[in-house]
């Protein structure tokens, strides 16, 4: 209904084809050119923060990885957008309540409020991937992700290009999946350091020994092992994809339940990675469950944020990078402290997000 015909979306002959034309964007070497400008979003909202002053650390959080992701992948400026696509967002993922009842296409028929501000919500959003799109196309290649999907031809198959509509689908669920995710996994990591501060002062003595005096680069992330950690466990604790839908092709048999084909499974990493038997103590935030010597020891499929298998996110290195960059960037200079007041709850949408914002002040550890 939002997302089109995208990658997270489509099926079969089509996701296949689709992968495959997106895949070179994603490889290393183009990636780890954008981290400059990732630290450099990062420290342009580290500047504005004040020492004491209460805001909410979630939305921070996602207006930080919308201009990211508006800039890295698709050349644009969006700050001057980013409260009507943040509000867009939110009035599209209010509906997912609604997705799983039998009479869901009717009710997406009637004039009901909810389905009003979906399709408003829907319209927003389109505007800014229609106008990026456009501007793409008058200015020819820009070397990044767009330019890409407009140029990309299936050169294994019959060689055509994407049409428009597909360029649209595929835009919009790069923009929404690389700003809302990594957006929810540092605003819960914010949170979990703020109640951990051991972990919080490991993560700090790393950043001190590593960068000094300097922000990080995308050249330090082999350095920074214990901040990729950090992310890693917050990701464990709440995963910003809580649960994963799966399609069976046949019948099948599975854990003593007949499930037949084109039946909805939901596969949740919220549970399986809270599982005692995989993670002892599952609700310790222990960045130390992701040391090399440990992980091996764990079934594959016991940590999936990103999904797994053929499936699998086409982004999770440029998330991973991502991530860590901008977490060493603005951790490097603050201490954030949620309020304990506050009664920060995941509210699951389609992403994991929080009932009432993650209100919190920050506290200047340099200056």
């Amino acid at each position: 209904m939002l997302l089109g015909d995208g990658l997270l979306t489509s099926n079969g002959d089509v996701h296949l084809r689709q992968r495959r034309m997106m895949q070179p964007a994603f490889h290393r070497e183009r990636i780890e050119g954008y981290g400059d400008r990732m630290v450099e979003h990062a420290l342009r909202l580290s500047s504005t923060w004040r020492a004491g002053e209460r805001f909410d650390v979630a939305e921070a959080m996602m207006r930080l990885t919308l201009g990211v992701v508006a800039e890295t992948l698709f050349s644009a400026d969006v700050r001057g957008e980013a409260d009507e696509i943040g509000d867009a967002l939110t009035d599209a993922m209010q509906l997912f309540d609604r997705l799983s009842l039998p009479l869901d296409q009717l009710l997406d028929r009637l004039p009901l409020p909810a389905t009003r501000r979906f399709h408003r919500a829907r319209r927003r959003l389109d505007a800014t991937i229609h106008r990026v799109i456009a501007e793409h196309r008058a200015a020819g290649d820009r070397g990044d992700l767009l330019s890409m999907l407009l140029a990309a031809q299936d050169d294994e198959g019959d060689g055509a290009r994407m049409s428009d509509a597909q360029v649209r689908d595929e835009a919009l669920t790069i923009f929404l999946a690389g700003d809302e995710t990594t957006a929810l996994a540092l605003a819960w990591t914010w949170h979990l350091l703020s109640r951990n501060p051991d972990a919080e002062a490991r993560l700090h003595q790393e950043l001190d020994d590593v960068l000094g005096e300097r922000p990080p680069a995308a050249a330090d992330l082999p350095r920074l092992p214990c901040t990729r950690r950090v992310i890693a466990e917050s990701m464990r604790l709440y995963p910003p994809a809580w649960t994963l839908g799966r399609e069976p092709l046949e019948d099948l048999e599975l854990g003593g339940y007949r499930i037949r084909a084109g039946s909805i499974v939901l596969v949740s990493p919220w549970v399986i990675q809270r599982d005692p038997r995989f993670f002892p103590d599952p609700l310790r935030f222990d960045p130390d469950r992701w040391l090399p010597e440990a992980e091996p020891e764990r079934h594959r499929f016991a940590y999936f944020p990103f999904g797994a298998g053929p499936r699998k996110c086409i982004g999770e290195a440029f998330a991973w990078m991502e991530g860590t960059l901008l977490l060493a960037t603005i951790a490097r200079e603050w201490r954030v402290r949620t309020d304990r007041a506050a009664r920060i709850e995941p509210r699951p949408l389609i992403t994991l997000r929080t009932r009432a914002g993650m209100p919190a002040v920050a506290e200047r550890r340099r200056g």
